[in-house]
């Protein structure tokens, strides 16, 4: 377990900006095949993903993650992956399962929890992944 330094947390609050980038392009191009929960839910998501980004920064000194440059590189080709292709998505549920599974993450490391990180990152590729079969 290792603190991040400010390079790693920048480009991890940069991904968690792009991320909610992405979110927020999905609901756009999806805009009327959404309830108006699910645009709700969308918008709720992306407002705290982009939050996150911005803490990250402010929480930088304090911010651990087990097998930091590991993790990051998940992270990073998962964020690539996602902000490219998430609005061309035909499947409103896996949108909303990807919206979720990065807001999950993002909880995760904000509250410095190393076991749940890992396992979030997990979470966010393998329901990417889904997303694609």
């Amino acid at each position: 377990m290792s603190h991040l330094n400010l390079g790693q947390a920048k480009q991890l609050s940069e991904n968690f900006h792009f991320l909610g980038r992405a979110i927020g392009d999905f609901r756009y191009y999806n805009w009327d095949r959404l309830t108006l929960d699910e645009n709700k839910e969308l918008s709720d998501t992306q407002n705290s993903v982009l939050r996150f980004g911005e803490d990250l920064l402010a929480y930088s000194t304090t911010l651990v993650m087990e097998e930091v440059v590991d993790s990051l590189e998940k992270i990073n080709t998962i964020t690539t992956e996602i902000k490219d292709t998430i609005k061309t998505l035909d499947n409103i549920q896996k949108g909303l399962n990807i919206a979720a599974a990065v807001l999950i993450l993002g909880v995760a490391i904000i509250n410095r929890d190393t076991k749940v990180i890992g396992n979030s990152i997990k979470d966010v590729y393998e329901t990417w992944k889904d997303t694609h079969s």
